[in-house]
C-alpha cells in the first residue's frame, strides 16, 4: 500500500500542530505555577490589608525593642521526659475525618492507610473485647488500636491517631501499617 505525498504531509502537518499546541500549553501552565505565589496572596486578602498592597510595598522588616523574652530559659527540676512524636498519650495528631479524606498517613516512618471494619466485620480476627473507640478506630479491650502489618503479631506501635496500636492482622508488609476504622 502506498500513501501519496499529500496525505504525509498533512500528517506531518498534524503532528507539527500537535507539537507546538502541546509546547504552547505547557508554557502556560508553568507560567502560571510561576505567578501563583503572587496572586495568591492578593486574591484572598482583605481589602486594604498590608496583603492586598503590591508585593514591592507589602514586605517591610522592621525593628525595636521588646521587652518580651524571645527564648524561654527556665529550667524546671525533676519534670517528665517529652514523648516528642508519640501519640500514645491520648492526644490525637489526625481525626478520623481527617485521615479518611488524607487517604494515608506518613508519620514517624511509618505509611498508615485505613480499613473499614466493614469489610470484615464480627469476630473475624478474634480481638478481644473488639469495639470502636470514641475515636471511630477498631480497638481491643486494651484501647489498642487493631492494626495489620508485617511485623509480629501483638507488635505494639505508636500511632498519630491518639492511642498506640497492635498487630491483629496481615496485608500489608514493611513500614505500610493498616488501620481498622469503624
Amino acid at each position: 500500500m502506498t500513501v501519496s505525498s499529500s496525505a504525509r504531509a498533512r500528517a506531518s502537518r498534524r503532528a507539527g500542530l500537535v507539537r507546538a499546541g502541546a509546547a504552547g500549553a505547557s508554557l502556560v501552565l508553568l507560567g502560571t505555577a510561576a505567578l501563583a505565589p503572587l496572586s495568591m496572596a492578593t486574591a484572598f486578602a482583605e481589602p486594604g490589608s498590608a496583603a492586598s498592597v503590591s508585593p514591592s510595598t507589602a514586605q517591610a522588616l522592621t525593628s525595636g525593642a521588646s521587652e518580651e523574652a524571645v527564648v524561654d530559659t527556665a529550667v524546671v527540676a525533676n519534670a517528665e521526659p517529652e514523648r516528642a512524636g508519640r501519640s500514645g498519650s491520648g492526644e490525637a495528631l489526625y481525626t478520623l475525618q481527617q485521615f479518611m479524606f488524607a487517604g494515608a498517613v506518613n508519620w514517624n516512618g511509618y505509611r498508615f492507610t485505613y480499613y473499614s471494619q466493614q469489610v470484615l466485620p464480627g469476630s473475624g480476627l478474634q480481638i478481644p473485647g473488639r469495639h470502636v473507640n470514641e475515636g471511630g478506630y477498631v480497638a481491643d479491650a486494651d484501647g489498642f488500636i487493631v492494626l495489620a502489618g508485617s511485623a509480629p503479631k501483638g507488635t505494639v506501635f505508636d500511632t498519630p491517631f491518639g492511642a498506640q496500636g497492635k498487630i491483629y492482622d496481615r496485608g500489608t508488609f514493611g513500614n505500610h501499617l493498616d488501620v481498622y476504622i469503624r
